[in-house]
């Protein structure tokens, strides 16, 4: 249960008066009120008009640790080092968990860490130049003894070389500053412990005691390796620390250096995708030959196909393909020899599966790979027709789910359920499929699952609309065409504080299932029956302030979002996406440190453990680069989701080396809004030219374009919003005149 807590009265209230405002567009079956607030205020979202309304995560956590190595450290909300996280997620490998063990930082000859309550407070925790999983955390003490001195602990991970396959280990900096007006006598502990309660024990590592008149600082330092951690924690130095903090730095800078290069006008976005990058890395283990993307680190130690999958196509769409193809075919190892994925769930990942390795084509060219991965993609399409003529069997031709196959969709849906989840992502992966053979010339078994996948399509969409159900005036269409489950309002009534009788709602697993199936794009965002999907969402509970609305009354589960996010970017309504980027980063991720959770509650910041999040950062990372950089059908959208205030008076938004399906884009906004105009300077994709290239140039102030030029030259087809250029073969400069 969510309890809220608030140190101030007035803010109490404020949040009460929140929750009420909540609380009654629930049980109205209402909309996403404070997020259509801030879309209908004429300006889109920004940070600050979102972050206003609720407090931060309460519980924020960070990992450390050495790209794709097995292990990590875990900063907990206290700030101490965890170093043996849970290994029990490892499933379908067997590994047994190890026990759970901690360093910290405490005062005098007492047990009691800095930053327990009680002792002190963690004031703030950052990452090292905004970005590096490298987390500085700082401690103001309370009590007599402690009055006057200010703590600042950096923890970096580091491995000889950085090889995820060496020992890894944490290295501690502690400085205690004296802030005060007079001498202060420190005694300082540097501890390690393991076990809970009445079992926990605890080693004294390293201690200092030392004096500090006023306006000084001293400075200590710990180390401890993974897992040895109890037994060899021990005193670090100067020249070690800083030596293994540079390395570990240099590292993390160059790799993060690599690939798209996204620079706005905003640093916390410039910061918090590298950031999203970096923790995403940390969740790849290599293990013996594998290498295995994780939902995360220290919880859901396991590979989930459907994310891991959509995790090498955010490679893929940042830069970074030789990992994504690393990943792709260490998950290729785990399809059966019948051709589906057989980890976890394995249906609706094997649809995922092969959408994501035809995009990696299409976003790389790489023809080489593709002649390798084809056979296993040509296997994974027959495991699906063979499964669609086995439910086939088992109903009658025109029966609601005829064609459609029955499985599980997820951990928190047990059982074998009819689900347009499934279906939609094996037919489109089928489809996309299609592509890739026909690009390899394999034209005759490009016919053949063609016509299969076709057959596929018309049998879930004459599902969907034979599906389509009607309550209290409002077309609504179920993800779980025979059992309408997770829809009926009786089913969330601890959640949504309504009975049975009271209608459907689109809170909760409808929110986050019907977001996963708009993210097929399986039928046009406009398509009608489609569209019923979004619009339960956004009528009847199923978002807040612009994200799944999930687990009561102010609950989001944020990542699960990214397919509504992009039905609005294709319906043309780019600001409800960034209020979603926004959301997201104020209330779905610890701020300053941009850990990504599953679920958190803003309204009075309690948040699960699970962060950082595969799926969290996985989803933010392809948002903000489809806000940026997205493909429709045979156009280049360029800048569609650029917030109005990053095209302020003298603001710059630059993209270089996007990589698309049409090869690599570059582009640079320069804003001279105060003399009435915007410049757009663009390289364009020539590995396979777009159609067109669109480029959306919303004034801060919303004023119409009245005119453009494309090098110097009138360009005829513009809109209030938007510059259409045909067939750029060269770079070109676009100005966009307001006046």
């Amino acid at each position: 249960m969510w309890l809220p807590t608030c140190r101030a009265f007035s803010g109490w209230m404020s949040l009460m008066l929140v929750a009420v405002v909540l609380s009654v567009a629930g049980r109205a079956g209402g909309a996403d009120v404070l997020g259509e607030k801030e879309l209908a205020s004429g300006r889109d979202p920004s940070f600050e008009s979102v972050s206003r309304h609720f407090p931060a995560m309460k519980l924020p956590r960070e990992v450390i640790g050495v790209k794709e190595h097995r292990d990590e450290f875990i900063i907990m909300p206290d700030g101490r080092v965890a170093f043996t996280p849970s290994r029990e997620g490892y499933y379908w490998r067997g590994y047994i968990a190890a026990k759970s063990g901690r360093a910290f930082f405490s005062l005098d000859e007492g047990n009691t860490w800095l930053g327990q309550p009680g002792s002190g407070m963690l004031t703030r925790k950052r990452l090292l130049d905004g970005y590096m999983p490298i987390v500085i955390a700082e401690f103001e003490p309370v009590g007599q003894s402690a009055s006057g001195l200010k703590f600042e602990q950096t923890a970096v991970a580091w491995s000889e070389g950085m090889s995820p396959d060496r020992p890894i280990w944490a290295f501690v900096r502690m400085t205690v500053a004296n802030t005060s007006d007079r001498q202060r006598e420190v005694a300082l502990h540097w501890n390690v412990d393991y076990g809970a309660d009445k079992e926990r024990k605890v080693r004294k590592a390293a201690s200092w005691k030392f004096t500090l008149a006023p306006g000084v600082e001293k400075t200590v330092y710990g180390k401890l390796p993974y897992l040895d951690g109890y037994e060899k924690a021990i005193e670090s130095s100067t020249e070690e620390f800083d030596s293994r903090l540079a390395e570990a730095a240099g590292f993390w800078k160059e790799l993060l250096s690599k690939g798209i290069r996204i620079a706005v006008p905003e640093a916390r976005i410039n910061d918090a995708y590298r950031a999203w990058l970096a923790y995403t890395f940390l969740n790849v283990d290599k293990i013996d030959a594998m290498y295995e993307p994780h939902d995360g680190s220290g919880f859901y130690e396991s590979i989930f196909g459907i994310m891991a999958a959509k995790y090498c196509n955010a490679l893929d769409l940042m830069g970074y393909p030789d990992d994504a193809r690393k990943y792709l075919d260490s998950l290729g190892t785990l399809i059966s020899p019948e051709g589906h994925f057989k980890v976890a769930f394995g249906t609706v990942d094997t649809g995922v599966l092969l959408l994501v390795m035809a995009n990696h084509y299409q976003l790389t060219g790489d023809r080489k790979w593709l002649e390798a991965a084809a056979p296993r993609m040509v296997k994974m399409c027959d495991w699906i027709i063979a499964k669609r003529k086995g439910s086939m069997a088992e109903q009658q031709e025109g029966a609601l789910c005829y064609g459609l196959i029955s499985s599980n969709v997820g951990v928190d849906n047990p059982g074998a359920d009819y689900s347009y989840v499934t279906d939609t992502a094996l037919c489109v992966g089928m489809e996309a499929t299609v592509q890739a053979l026909l690009a390899l010339g394999k034209n005759d078994e490009a016919e053949r699952i063609r016509n299969e996948a076709t057959a596929y399509r018309r049998d879930i969409e004459a599902s969907m609309r034979k599906a389509v159900t009607e309550h209290e005036g409002l077309k609504i269409l179920p993800v779980m065409p025979k059992t309408h489950k997770y829809l009926k309002r009786a089913e969330y009534k601890t959640h949504v504080e309504a009975g049975p009788g009271e209608g459907y709602t689109g809170h909760g697993y409808y929110a986050l299932f019907g977001s996963i199936v708009l993210e097929t794009a399986f039928l046009p965002a406009t398509d009608e029956t489609f569209r019923l999907i979004a619009q339960l969402m956004e009528k009847r509970d199923g978002l807040a302030m612009g994200m799944c609305a999930f687990g009561g009354k102010g609950g989001i589960d944020h990542a699960f979002t990214y397919g509504y996010w992009m039905n609005c970017l294709e319906r043309g309504e780019p600001e409800r996406a960034i209020l979603g980027l926004y959301g997201s980063l104020a209330y779905g991720m610890s701020r300053d440190t941009w850990a990504g959770v599953g679920c958190t509650n803003m309204i009075h910041g309690a948040n699960a453990a699970t962060l950082p999040h595969l799926r969290s950062g996985t989803q933010q990372l392809r948002l903000l680069r489809n806000m940026l950089v997205r493909e429709d059908a045979n156009r280049l959208l360029l800048a569609q989701a650029v917030p109005q205030h990053w095209l302020t008076d003298g603001q710059e938004v630059q993209i270089e080396d996007a990589p698309t399906r049409f090869g690599k884009v570059s582009y640079s906004i320069h804003s001279h809004t105060g003399d009435g105009r915007i410049e757009v300077r663009i390289t364009p994709p020539k590995r396979t030219p777009p159609v067109a290239i669109v480029v959306y140039l919303r004034h801060p102030d919303g004023k119409p374009i009245r005119s453009a030029t494309a090098n110097g030259e009138a360009v005829k087809s513009f809109d209030a919003g938007s510059v259409t250029l045909d067939k750029v073969m060269e770079p070109v400069t676009i100005q966009v005149n307001y006046e």
